[in-house]
């Protein structure tokens, strides 16, 4: 209740509250083909989220925000609850950026207790799928719901909810980390990507790669793609990586990796195709790209057959 009454009190005082009454959005409204980390025809379905979990549009404001801001900022708090145990908890918090000082992006639960990181995981991109499918970039108050119960609140903008704010910088890795960690980039073509499309891509990724420990050695392609959208994100560990020598390239790695992506897009505001090459003590353990989906000849470069037919790219 307090986390309500924090957002509520503002509303009243002010008088200009829109209340929204939409359905929930569930797995199967979102016409998404995500590849899992292997080679594999692309299917219709969102397979990473069960199909009884949605979210709901509580209440909105009109509070405009940048929506480069809200997908970095969204993006920040999903690295978060994608680097630990994936059916671990987290508490209430408060996220932003750097970069991007609003909106924050705020996590709670009905009672402030600690919140189930799977449950977030899947809420932040579905939250970042709602406002992007809607253009709905202001303040918003999204509830997270399993089984038809209230399981999590993600607030966009607004006050702070309870817990700490984490300004995050999306370059700094946690202490435990490989501080001989490196990232390269360079962008090409003269396609422009657009931004919604990147940082999509970048928000499914950051889902698929959540489930599996951080320390999981990553050993072959992997693929993350949106029906729909532009943005294709591949990433290929190279042949020291994959063996049993290393250094490796691991889940924490790819994680890190989506990060400075983000950064990178942000920072350089700039939107077309990029490569980024990944080493370790100066060994390099990866190569990733960043791809327009309509590229001649990309659906052959990756393997998957009839991908530049699959839906309407926008």
């Amino acid at each position: 209740m307090y986390l309500l009454r924090s957002f509520i009190l503002p509303i009243i005082c002010f008088g200009w509250a829109h209340f929204v009454s939409s359905a929930p959005i569930t797995p199967s409204d979102a016409d998404l083909s995500i590849l899992p980390p292997r080679l594999t025809t692309p299917t219709h379905l969102l397979k990473s989220i069960p199909g009884d979990f949605n979210i709901e549009r509580q209440f909105e404001l009109p509070i405009p925000y940048l929506p480069e801001a809200c997908f970095v900022n969204i993006i920040a708090a999903l690295r978060d609850a994608a680097s630990g145990d994936f059916a671990g908890s987290m508490p209430v918090a408060n996220y932003r950026t750097t970069r991007f000082l609003q909106p924050l992006v705020k996590i709670s639960s009905p009672n402030q207790a600690d919140i189930e990181r799977k449950y977030l995981v899947w809420g932040l991109f579905l939250t970042a799928y709602y406002i992007r499918l809607d253009g709905g970039f202001h303040f918003s108050l999204f509830s997270l719901r399993s089984g038809g119960e209230e399981v999590g609140i993600v607030g966009i903008g607004g006050p702070r909810v309870a817990g700490g704010v984490y300004n995050s910088s999306l370059t700094t890795r946690p202490p435990s980390s490989n501080n001989d960690f490196t990232i390269s980039r360079a962008y090409f073509g003269t396609q422009v990507i657009r931004k919604a499309a990147v940082f999509m891509t970048i928000a499914s990724a950051l889902m698929e790669a959540a489930p599996p420990p951080l320390h999981t050695r990553m050993q072959s392609t992997w693929i993350n793609y949106m029906q729909n959208e532009q943005c294709a994100f591949v990433i290929t560990p190279s042949q020291m990586a994959r063996s049993a020598a290393g250094p490796f390239f691991t889940n924490e790695d790819l994680i890190d990796v989506l990060t400075k992506a983000t950064d990178y897009f942000a920072q350089d505001d700039v939107y077309r195709q990029m490569e980024m090459n990944v080493s370790v003590s100066g060994v390099v353990v990866a190569q990733a790209v960043f791809l327009h989906r309509s590229k001649p000849g990309f659906a052959e470069m990756v393997g998957v057959e009839g991908l530049e037919q699959e839906g309407e790219i926008v």
